[in-house]
């Protein structure tokens, strides 16, 4: 028997992700679009893909559907604020934001972020009420800092375990 939507929300909730901010040139408006999630994932290393999921309600929706490119921004653990921010609802959330442009692809990027990278889209999949999108990863960039993690409906940081051999 198929569980409800609501027992799987709370099932998800169990999972941890790595917080991202997705974003792209919106090629109708010439403006931005961002959105957070924290369902981000490499999905391969020959050829580098990575790959998100982007429910069909949200704002982002078509222009990440339909876009040719796509920033990722890894957050750092210092952007709670940030991923709060671009979790919101309104195409309008960009507004007054501070982007920096990658290097080869120049799409918007997060300053301080963990890590960015600048994607080709390569494939989308549509899965229910979301879209798969892949990206095949064009440039990449590592910083020193710890990612933001999303576990529980709360942002946290990664703390090893202590353990004893």
């Amino acid at each position: 028997m198929p569980i409800t939507g609501e027992t799987f929300k709370q099932i998800g909730r169990a999972t941890t992700g790595t917080v991202a901010v997705i974003s792209a040139v919106d090629g109708t408006r010439n403006g931005i679009v961002a959105l957070t999630v924290s369902s981000f994932i490499t999905l391969s290393y020959s050829p580098p893909l990575c790959m998100f999921a982007i429910q069909d309600t949200s704002d982002s929706y078509t222009s990440l559907i339909e876009g040719v490119s796509f920033g990722v921004s890894l957050l750092s653990t210092s952007q709670s604020d940030i991923a709060q921010h671009f979790a919101r609802k309104g195409r309008e959330k960009t507004a007054n934001c501070i982007f920096e442009r990658g290097s080869v692809m120049g799409v918007p990027l997060i300053p301080g972020a963990a890590a960015h990278i600048e994607c080709r889209t390569e494939r989308v999949f549509i899965a229910g009420d979301h879209a798969i999108v892949v990206g095949l990863i064009e440039a990449a960039r590592r910083f020193d800092h710890q990612p933001l993690l999303y576990f529980a409906r709360q942002y946290g940081s990664f703390a090893p375990l202590v353990t004893s051999y």
